[in-house]
């Protein structure tokens, strides 16, 4: 009886142990994630939409999307992707209709917004999905009614869905494991819809680990917010998105405009 008293009075104090150690993690690794999150906002590039209206243009691209398509994260809209793109290909006018803070729904309403035909659309959505945990039907469904607006409106398309944001210096473990999930769940979305439509590419942003400078070198390749690229992060994603997209293969074949 003594023995079988010790043991049950040595219960209650090892489950109350237990507790306060695993309270004071969570609250550890709440703390830590909250104070990324104020120094990811404290140290925040609001970068200007960048737009390039041509009297005489050659061509139209119409940008929409969320923060990444603005280029949110540089200092200089000229080093985002619709910056690069007006250097690259003199003579385009580019419409840029991304808001900071859009997902996949509002980017029909963005396409809607604009005026007249294009030559290119170029869709960057999916962040903020990953972000607020939408639901993989909801993405499916935004991004259908999307791609069948921008289809009416231009002769090519261009979707950019989200990067692996788990490679984000933003996150505390483990929700870097869980965007990297989520970043391919939303991506796939975009990418089922992208499938069965005639010219419309999906660009894929992501690398395989060893070899992905976001997650080798995120200091250089991140802005100081660790969640958006920096200049060179967004040199990269216009790299590979003229690479992989036919359109601008064709059009750098093409004579300068002079």
């Amino acid at each position: 009886m003594h023995l079988h008293s010790r043991h049950s009075s040595a219960s209650p104090f090892a489950f109350r142990s237990l507790l306060v150690t695993a309270t004071a993690l969570v609250a550890g690794w709440s703390a830590l994630q909250a104070f990324r999150l104020m120094h990811s906002k404290h140290h925040r590039n609001r970068t200007a939409a960048f737009s390039n209206f041509e009297v005489d243009a050659a061509r139209r691209f119409l940008i929409v999307g969320d923060s990444t398509g603005i280029g949110v994260g540089c200092v200089d809209s000229r080093s985002t992707v619709p910056g690069r793109l007006a250097a690259a290909f003199p003579g385009t006018e580019i419409v840029n209709q991304s808001v900071d803070g859009a997902d996949s729904a509002d980017v029909a309403q963005q396409i809607a917004a604009s005026e007249g035909r294009f030559d290119l659309v170029l869709i960057f959505a999916g962040t903020h999905d990953v972000i607020r945990l939408s639901r993989y039907e909801a993405v499916a469904e935004a991004a259908d009614r999307a791609l069948t607006m921008a289809g009416e409106r231009a002769n090519h398309v261009a979707v950019i869905p989200p990067a692996d944001l788990g490679t984000a210096p933003l996150w505390v473990w483990p929700l870097d494991a869980v965007y990297s999930r989520r970043a391919e769940h939303v991506s796939r979305a975009w990418q089922v819809a992208t499938a069965k439509r005639k010219n419309v590419h999906l660009v894929d942003l992501r690398l395989a680990r060893e070899r992905d400078p976001f997650r080798i070198k995120p200091r250089r390749y991140y802005s100081p917010d660790g969640l958006h690229p920096s200049a060179d992060g967004y040199a990269l994603w216009f790299a590979q998105i003229t690479r992989q997209v036919p359109f601008f293969t064709e059009l750098s074949r093409q004579p300068l405009r002079v």
